[in-house]
């Protein structure tokens, strides 16, 4: 090929790439604006509940328990379907998982593994790249192969608050942007939303499309680390991050807080198991 071929090449792939970063830019910020309700439901998809998702505008759900025509349903209905993953932590019921990991996937802390009794789970080491990769195939497994629009990444404040030495925690909040934006470049049309995990959030901020305040407690702005968060989550506001916010406590004024401040609210006093919140 001619040297002039070779330009006329190169010019193209630029304008590619370029065309493909302002892609992902533009699914990354405001993707989410016209949802005006949400829910978080884990349970299974019985009749009573598929009929309750369908009246939602987006539900994260677990994507173990439904088959791709269910999501179809869903969605025709015009129910964004977001699946549940657990990023930070390998939970026991996670068999899929549980089966395909390797020793050196599990955070070690002093030589042990960090077991989460509470939960029955292990922090993973996200800075592995076996575990990076397999958390990818799940996505795909899981979520992308069934035909679901996101992905609710939880257990990101485990980073944050599970990991102790500093540097540690560095690496991993750089791990995990890395690992998301290898999400965004294979998934670029996949909706991203993250739970928590606020200390991470410079690092996940270009690729996410949502943001989970779980826990949600009014009064806000009487407590200082409260206050830099919801200061740091405006300023993401303000580049088309859609806010959530979720409580269980029965307390009205959570609704109220939250919405005056641009956040979708949900009140879940009885879990996101029993019934669709």
């Amino acid at each position: 090929m001619t040297k002039a071929g070779w330009t006329v090449i190169g010019m193209i792939m630029a304008g590619m790439a370029f065309f493909g970063v302002h892609i992902l830019k533009i699914q990354a910020r405001g993707a989410l604006q016209q949802v005006k309700n949400y829910t978080i439901y884990y349970g299974s998809p019985t009749i009573d509940a598929m009929a309750k998702l369908k009246k939602t505008d987006l539900a994260v759900i677990e994507p173990q328990l439904y088959t791709k025509q269910q999501i179809e349903e869903l969605k025709s209905a015009g129910t964004r379907t977001i699946a549940y993953i657990s990023v930070m932590e390998a939970p026991a019921w996670n068999g899929w998982r549980s089966s395909r990991l390797q020793p050196d996937d599990y955070l070690l802390v002093h030589g042990r593994k960090v077991h989460l009794a509470l939960w029955d789970a292990y922090v993973m080491d996200l800075r592995q790249i076996s575990y990076r990769q397999l958390l990818l195939q799940e996505i795909k497994e899981s979520a992308v192969d069934k035909g679901f629009d996101g992905v609710f990444l939880d257990t990101v404040g485990d980073i944050d608050e599970q990991i102790s030495d500093a540097s540690v925690r560095q690496s991993m909040q750089e791990a995990y942007g890395s690992w998301l934006r290898q999400v965004r470049e294979r998934y670029v049309t996949l909706l991203l939303i993250q739970n928590r995990g606020f200390d991470s959030l410079e690092a996940a901020a270009p690729f996410i499309q949502g943001f989970l305040w779980e826990d949600w407690r009014s009064g806000w702005f009487k407590d200082a680390w409260s206050r830099i968060r919801v200061a740091r989550l405006q300023k993401e506001q303000k580049k088309g991050l859609r806010v959530f916010a979720v409580s269980s406590n029965g307390d009205s004024n959570n609704a109220t807080e939250a919405r005056k401040l641009g956040f979708i609210h949900l009140d879940a006093p009885k879990g996101y198991y029993e019934q669709v919140p």
